[in-house]
């Protein structure tokens, strides 16, 4: 699909959206009284841990679940600016807004964490890892992250954890939402959903357009995202088929290739296509099928007209992935059985010819998994799972999970487990520095940890460690001049969290991480920094007033000097976010936020400095905002 076709299909559903939302006011159910909020802490489920809906305190794993309310208190507009406050993860990007953003997860690469969208796999077959930079929060309902070797659940690339953005289902009857924002820099962001669910049949649509000028000369960027889920529910026990769609694209400008080296003509576009048919099918309540088809198209195109030696470049990515899973409850056990299939293909074509000729990798998988509650205080998770690939072999990944309640307010959790990221089709076969002989990277991961929960439920300690050996690591080697298995790591850390609700209505949100990394010539990991961590308050300040405001610090480490390409030393910096929502009257609320409050001057990545404050206002319509953090009852 072209660009410009893309473009018209965008707005041309936007403004249908737009149109239907403005309908809503009128229609949507009342929002909870001011005086009914739930308590903190409870009902959040995650299906990532498990593989099936599990509460967040029962899943004997670390997990980190960011809700609907967080997205609104914080009026973000990409999923990676919230996952900077997720303890174990480090979020680098690339410069201004629009620019490549990635994560890494327990002081793993970016390429070893696995990235789904209601379980769909988006990372990228080219040379792996996900560009963060793109996905908007509009039509999302949560984003769980889970932490650890998750491959014997998962699959390839869950080395340091899993992230899956979970997308919003239309509830009863009809609703929508409209956010409009201007600000610095020529920054305009507008978003609308609307949906409307019945007894047996429900359906909604999100879009979504930012943009912005970028504070240097052909730093501008824009992103359009559209994503639509529908379902039709049949039988009295929950069985459902539905369809996930999501079309995306972004276009931005690189403003210089190093710096003190301006490109005015050097830009980068993308696109992406996901169609997914999940269905679930519950045969009794101790039985149920899921079972899913996706297919993820990309495209990624780069052009710099003024560059004497690379003119453009034009790659093509094809995912198709089946799954199907049979959970089964009996006695204290829930079993778990199923397994995958995977093609992908990438076609790479630029000015050295034809890189990539719809080169192919299948993988094939099964899996086996069991949650044993052997007693009301103590959960036992262990997990195995067996990789199949013509061109790199086999790979077997096992785990093992405890989760001990010693009291009613403390528990201990422990986890064992093995995982591995094979080499993407680029590392693979990329004209010279390719080789078809290629080994996937493996891991082998310990954590342990303690929980501490006030009995008043409003209040939760969480301190973990946890440790990681990496071998097989892909790397250039100069000798052979290609890609070879030649690299190692080692990964020692803890993270800390703290959740509280502060008076009745503010939550607070802290979290700390260290990391002791080593490679296998005694030296720290780049871009991770040995201490980090964020605070966040966020919730109702009054009955009409509700914010975020999150202070985020990220310590020294290491980096390649953009100029020399010597290791060198980047610096600490903290910075500070705060957003403000008053409501008018009920669904209308004006906004406003700051970004980088104290104007601080720091570089995520070394040579590419990152935007100064920024100042958006805007207007919400359509968001039900009960108080919340009212207590246990």
């Amino acid at each position: 699909m072209s660009i410009d076709r893309c473009s018209a299909l965008h707005s041309g559903a936007l403004l249908t959206i737009l149109i239907a939302a403005a309908g809503w006011s009128s229609a949507q159910v009342a929002p909870q009284s001011w005086q009914q909020a739930p308590p903190p802490f409870t009902g959040e489920l995650t299906v990532t841990a498990t593989g099936v809906a599990t509460a967040v305190e029962e899943a004997p794993t670390a997990v980190t679940v960011i809700t609907r309310d967080e997205m609104d208190d914080a009026q973000a507009d990409t999923v990676a600016e919230l996952l900077r406050r997720v303890p174990g993860l480090t979020v680098v990007g690339s410069g201004d807004e629009g620019k490549a953003v990635s994560v890494f997860t327990r002081g793993t690469a970016s390429t070893q964490t696995l990235v789904m969208l209601d379980g769909v796999r988006l990372n990228s077959p080219h040379f792996g890892g996900f560009d963060w930079s793109r996905l908007t929060t509009g039509g999302i309902r949560q984003v769980e992250v889970v932490r650890g070797p998750y491959s014997a659940l998962w699959g390839a690339d869950a080395v340091g954890g899993v992230i899956n953005v979970i997308p919003v289902r239309a509830g009863a009857g009809f609703g929508g939402r409209f956010f409009g924002e201007g600000g610095s820099d020529g920054w305009q962001r507008f978003e609308a959903e609307a949906g409307w669910g019945g007894k047996a049949f429900d359906i909604y649509a999100s879009g979504s357009d930012r943009r912005g000028d970028g504070t240097l000369e052909n730093s501008d960027f824009s992103s359009r995202q559209l994503l639509l889920t529908a379902g039709w529910s049949f039988g009295d026990r929950g069985s459902r088929i539905g369809v996930l769609v999501q079309d995306l694209e972004a276009d931005t400008g690189i403003p210089f290739a190093a710096p003190g080296s301006p490109t005015p003509e050097r830009r980068q576009a993308s696109e992406q296509t996901l169609i997914a048919v999940p269905i679930r099918i519950v045969f009794s309540p101790s039985w149920d099928l899921q079972l899913s088809a996706a297919s993820v198209e990309g495209r990624f195109d780069f052009a710099d007209p003024d560059d004497p030696f690379f003119t453009f470049s034009n790659t093509e990515t094809t995912s198709s992935q089946a799954r199907l899973a049979s959970n089964h409850r009996f006695s204290d056990h829930l079993f778990s059985w199923g397994g995958e299939w995977r093609e992908e293909e990438v076609t790479d074509v630029s000015d050295m010819g034809t890189n990539l000729d719809r080169e192919t990798v299948e993988i094939s998988s099964a899996f086996l998994q069991d949650v044993w509650q052997i007693a009301p205080e103590l959960r036992l998770l262990f997990g195995v799972r067996l990789d199949d690939s013509e061109p790199w072999g086999s790979e077997t990944s096992p785990r093992a999970d405890l989760g001990w309640r010693l009291s009613n307010t403390v528990e201990l959790r422990a986890g064992y487990g093995k995982a591995f990221r094979p080499p993407s089709l680029g590392e693979l076969y990329y004209p010279f520095s390719g080789n078809p002989e290629l080994l996937p990277e493996t891991s082998t991961s310990a954590d342990i940890g303690l929980s501490f929960t006030t009995a008043d439920r409003r209040s939760t300690w969480r301190l973990t460690g946890f440790s990681t050996d990496l071998e097989n690591l892909i790397e250039f080697d100069f000798a052979s001049y290609s890609n070879a298995n030649i690299g190692t790591a080692t990964i020692r850390g803890a993270e800390l969290s703290w959740e509280t609700a502060l008076g009745r209505r503010v939550g607070s949100i802290l979290q700390a991480t260290y990391l002791d990394t080593e490679d296998d010539l005694g030296q720290a990991l780049l871009r991770r920094p040995e201490w980090s961590g964020s605070l966040t308050l966020h919730g109702a300040a009054t009955q009409h007033l509700t914010g975020d405001l999150t202070i985020t610090y990220v310590g020294s480490r290491d980096d390649v000097d953009p100029v020399s390409f010597d290791r060198s030393r980047a610096a600490s910096y903290t910075t500070a976010d705060l957003a403000l929502a008053y409501s008018l009257w009920d669904g209308v609320e004006i906004t406003g936020r700051v970004l980088n409050i104290a104007d601080s001057e720091y570089q995520e990545i070394l040579g590419y400095p990152a935007p100064g404050r920024r100042y958006m206002v805007g207007l919400r319509l359509g968001v039900d905002r009960p108080a919340r953090w009212q207590g246990a009852p």
